[in-house]
């Protein structure tokens, strides 16, 4: 199995590190990865073959059957004995540990490369390296951590030698973030600030109460994910970004979202800088060139027209060890290259992401390694 792993894996780095690739060269590159992932991923063959859908049958990559991400919580899955596992990411937001999604990797090599390739375009393409200030905890504090090993490759990888981390083992240092901002002020050096939002968001209430507010320096900008929802307190995008760049004295378009999950191997971000976008508080987000993402019609798992609402599924050829296609429970409209981001599945959506967990349960009851 090994060898076929780093053939494969040969064959993706190069596939990455192409400029832009076209439809059919993803096509063939999503068979080459679904028929490693069929071969060696038990719980997903059962899936598979209960769809009736093996590598044999199937020419085209949107038929191959995504799996709800509710199941990364209730099985293991996984194309390599699990003793094998360099890294392992957990979801966040239960105190129960067998129920946290766990995305296995047999190394981390495609996952850097897919990272690192996708932020310098989008984050930082006018930049060789930048100050990063970055607002979440460091990866020997959260190892299993997917966005703590995000940060810590994009300070390594961007970041100039005296970027910093605000977050201690027990707490967020705002004033030293004050501190440091107000450094920035004065010598005129742009700065990236780069964390989760409501890390943001705290900083925020912090400075309302003490009447404090910044002006960075040109070319500064500011990268936030995670969103505020479930938090103690929930703000929209739209507003977010607004006190955002009132806050730090940032132009609307240097303003920008990440958006990507533990499930995934890649990340998807605000067009801002991608493709020149023109509606700073409401962009588009756009995938990188080995990732497709698709607006699904839930209970036909059909593509849905450009304009209409669906529920959003990703195929990314990074996630190698696990899974390439994911089906979400988040809500959105495809918009030409990109797609818009509106929301969590309610209703009969939910429903329908629900029954597609029963489904997969059922023909992975007697895989072995499950966690349930």
């Amino acid at each position: 199995m090994l060898a076929t792993y780093e053939t494969l894996k040969q064959e993706l780095r190069k596939f990455i590190n192409q400029p832009t690739t076209n439809d059919e060269q993803f096509n063939q590159m999503a068979l080459n990865v679904f028929q490693f992932q069929y071969n060696h991923n038990q719980t997903y063959r059962k899936f598979c073959r209960k769809r009736r859908v093996s590598p044999r049958n199937i020419k085209h990559f949107l038929e191959i059957p995504p799996v709800p991400i509710d199941a990364f919580k209730l099985t293991t899955l996984s194309s390599h004995p699990l003793e094998k596992t360099e890294a392992l990411f957990m979801t966040s937001g239960t105190t129960n540990p067998e129920k946290k999604g766990k995305n296995y990797h047999r190394d981390l090599d495609i996952y850097d490369l897919s990272m690192k390739t996708f932020f310098k375009l989008a984050i930082i393409p006018d930049l060789e390296k930048v100050k990063m200030f970055v607002l979440f905890p460091e990866e020997e504090v959260l190892p299993n951590s997917s966005l703590a090993h995000y940060l810590h490759i994009a300070k390594q990888s961007f970041g100039t030698e005296d970027s910093l981390y605000f977050f201690s083992k027990d707490e967020f240092q705002v004033e030293k973030l004050v501190e440091e901002l107000q450094k920035t002020e004065k010598n005129k050096e742009p700065v990236l600030l780069i964390g989760a939002t409501f890390s943001f968001i705290h900083f925020l209430d912090e400075c309302r109460n003490r009447n404090l507010n910044f002006e960075l320096p040109a070319k500064s900008r500011l990268m936030d994910t995670g969103g505020a929802k479930g938090r103690s307190r929930e703000m929209e995008p739209n507003e977010f970004k607004t006190e955002m760049s009132r806050l730090f004295s940032l132009p609307l378009e240097n303003c920008l979202n990440m958006y990507g999950m533990t499930e995934l191997s890649s990340q998807m971000y605000d067009g801002n800088f991608l493709h020149n976008e023109v509606e700073y508080h409401n962009p588009t987000k756009h995938a990188p060139h080995w990732v497709r993402t698709v607006v699904m019609d839930i209970e036909r798992m059909e593509k849905k027209p450009v304009g209409e609402r669906g529920i959003i599924v990703h195929y990314d050829l990074a996630n190698l060890n696990s899974v390439m296609g994911i089906l979400t429970e988040d809500i959105g409209v495809s918009a030409g290259d990109g797609f818009y981001l509106l929301g969590r599945a309610e209703g009969a959506e939910a429903k329908g992401c629900s029954l597609a967990v029963e489904q997969f349960l059922a023909s992975a009851q007697q895989s072995r390694g499950d966690l349930v």
